[in-house]
């Protein structure tokens, strides 16, 4: 009865909660920061872009909360496993959830987090679902996108940027076909009329003992994802969560790189406690290629991963080798503990010759076929996580991560995990745990906690360290890097909310002017990140925020100040959003990375350097409840260069859905 009390008063408050965060606003402000941090240290470029279409796909097709499946709640990927649990053992204790905001009652969640999470949930149960009738549902997408000055003049397509998606569900399901043209390309670059990039996949969900089949162009993560991971790799924040999900997924492939998928077939199945699922995959990617003096001996030289073909030398290398991959995966539940087995293989038509005599290159994969085993583990016994994985590949080489998680009480959650990725242990389609973007030579120590201090005011730090037993780029010794942050938040109401956010980041580049053995030096930088964010009415919002930069090793460093305005005109009805931005710093090093609000299915966030200014205005208006238009112009200018420049970009988006 106290607990029916507490859920009914707290969803009584929280109702109002519904309009000041509104359905549009996908994307709230304290994910964001995760996507700018992938920009700044994450040398994969599309980390950023998938994370914000993963966060897109889940507004499309929310969870439902209401069916009390683990594997359903685990969709929300920026929860913790603590947080999904408790989250499913509070819907099977106390049945339907009524609001979104009940939520907050949960152990492990608060108000904040509740407002987080409510663009991506739905409180529609199974029956609701399958009492439905059958009937097909389409989404068309199409953005344009032209700069100035253009990014290379000399390319033989034109400078503007094309992107098409199509989306069609009916009953159990769906499918997706996507195509792209990048700037400098042609759109058709070949005999064929096809466009450089077309994806597509068709998929079908059950319930039993066949849960899902996909066919075409695919996506998978088993376990912490040190054997198979395409999507996000976990652990790139220190502070915020979602790094602990260890669950198996295989899902359609939606996004726009043009190389690290898979295209096949994949089956999941479950049966009681124990699940298995099965890939194959056949994909052309680009490579560029060698034949060392000798014509009759091809082989592969690097693989290209940028996507584009905007020269003769990337059009040549495109779908230039051809990947086979294929692979079994077994869980399953014992009580509180889950086991998970893999096993996958991945062969080229032509080998890969590791010929750069550099030492940095010496532990380089070469040869035609690589297999990986993985075993992993995750035990929770009521307050505590214990969760590993350790894999090892054709070389013998060696994955480990080894992590746990406590939570003493509601208020604190503490977490630590040590990982170990060998010289030369390689998985191409791998992105383990607190992983580096090539994935090898690094052991690391990670710890974090967060605290509620009081009400409404929360506290939190993490610390990442990590020991390079190999040379790695830009330094070529034994190096280290360290990584600190400390955050503080602070929500005295709904409608406003002040963040503080200090972070320090710490690395060895090899000196440039340095003649015959390298020597190196601390690459060192200290970033101050202080917002404020106030509802003054249900339809504008308002957002400051003031970044500050220090490069200590150079001396150089920089602010910026920005003011953000989100006007929603309800007559017409239409939604406006503004930035001014103002940019001070010394060079590059020192640049600052500020993520905008974009089309639909797409992210910007560009780096800010130089002296100038950056601007957007950005309408979306929705003609039809089955059709919305958004267009956004960017402009700016900077001093970074001797001579300086004006830059301007535009985008336009239309979306029907019918």
């Amino acid at each position: 009865m106290r607990r029916m009390k507490a859920r009914v008063i707290i969803s009584v408050l929280l109702i109002s909660v519904r309009a000041v965060y509104p359905q549009e606003d996908k994307i709230p402000g304290v994910i964001t920061e995760i996507a700018e941090e992938l920009s700044e240290y994450d040398t994969d470029a599309d980390a950023a872009g998938e994370y914000a279409l993963r966060l897109f796909e889940l507004s499309e097709k929310p969870v439902r909360i209401n069916t009390a499946d683990e594997q359903e709640l685990s969709r929300l990927f920026f929860l913790t496993d603590f947080q999904v649990k408790a989250l499913t053992d509070y819907i099977r204790e106390t049945g339907t959830v009524y609001t979104v905001y009940e939520i907050a009652a949960v152990p492990g969640f608060s108000a904040s987090l509740a407002r987080m999470v409510a663009p991506f949930v739905s409180l529609t149960d199974d029956k609701q679902e399958t009492e439905k009738p059958l009937r097909l549902r389409n989404n068309i997408l199409t953005n344009f996108t032209v700069r100035h000055p253009a990014a290379d003049t000399s390319a033989p397509g034109g400078s503007w940027k094309m992107l098409a998606r199509y989306r069609f569900s009916a009953g159990q399901f769906s499918g997706n076909i996507t195509t792209e043209k990048d700037a400098g390309e042609k759109l058709f670059p070949g005999k064929k009329p096809v466009p450089d990039f077309l994806s597509a996949s068709l998929l079908w969900e059950g319930k039993g003992f066949v849960r899902k089949v996909i066919v075409g162009d695919f996506g998978a993560r088993y376990g912490l994802g040190t054997g198979i991971n395409t999507g996000l790799r976990m652990g790139f924040s220190l502070t915020q969560t979602g790094y602990l999900s260890g669950g198996d997924d295989i899902r359609p492939y939606t996004s726009t790189d043009e190389n690290l998928f898979f295209r096949g077939a994949a089956v999941q199945l479950r049966g009681g406690k124990t699940g298995m699922s099965i890939f194959w995959s056949r994909n052309r990617i680009d490579a560029s290629t060698d034949t060392t003096g000798n014509p009759e001996q091809v082989s592969i030289k690097n693989f290209q991963r940028t996507g584009l073909h905007t020269t003769a030398s990337s059009l040549a290398s495109k779908d230039a080798v051809t990947e086979t991959s294929y692979g079994i995966s077994l869980t399953t539940d014992i009580k509180s503990l889950r086991l998970n087995l893999l096993w996958s293989q991945n062969s080229f038509s032509i080998p890969v010759m590791n010929n750069d005599p550099s030492l940095r290159e010496l532990y380089d994969f070469s040869g035609r076929i690589n297999q990986i085993a993985t075993a992993g583990y995750r035990y929770m016994p009521g307050k505590l996580l214990l969760y590993g994985e350790i894999a090892f590949n054709s070389e013998k080489r060696k994955a480990f991560v080894q992590g746990l998680s406590f939570r003493p009480s509601d208020r604190l959650s503490i977490n630590m995990a040590y990982s170990h990725y060998d010289p030369g242990f390689t998985s191409f389609h791998g992105k383990g745990l607190f992983s580096s973007s090539s994935g090898d030579n690094s052991r690391g120590l990670f710890g974090n906690f967060t605290f509620e201090a009081a009400r409404h005011l929360f506290l939190s730090a993490g610390v990442d360290l990590k020991f390079h037993p190999w040379l790695k780029y830009r330094c070529s010794a034994p190096s280290y890097t360290a990584r600190r942050e400390l955050r503080l938040s602070y929500l005295p109401s709904e409608r406003m909310s002040f963040e503080a956010v200090y972070s320090q980041r710490q690395s060895m580049n090899d000196r440039s002017e340095s003649n015959g053995v390298k020597k190196q030096y601390d690459f060192k930088t200290s970033l101050l990140k202080l917002s404020f964010r106030y509802l003054p009415s249900e339809n504008l919002t308002l957002t400051t925020r003031i970044d500050r930069k220090w490069v200590i090793h150079s001396g150089s460093g920089g602010i910026t100040m920005l003011q953000d305005v989100s006007w929603r005109i309800r007559a017409l009805p239409a939604t406006v959003w503004f930035r001014h931005c103002i940019v001070r710093t010394s060079d590059w090093d020192s640049r600052i990375y500020a993520y905008e609000n974009d089309l639909v299915h797409s992210f910007s966030i560009p780096a800010l350097w130089g002296h100038g200014s950056r601007s957007y205005v950005m309408v979306s208006v929705k003609p039809s409840e089955y059709s919305d238009i958004r267009i956004k112009f960017a402009f700016g200018n900077s001093s970074g260069s001797k001579e300086g420049k004006n830059t301007g970009e535009l985008k336009i988006q239309a979306r029907v859905r019918f």
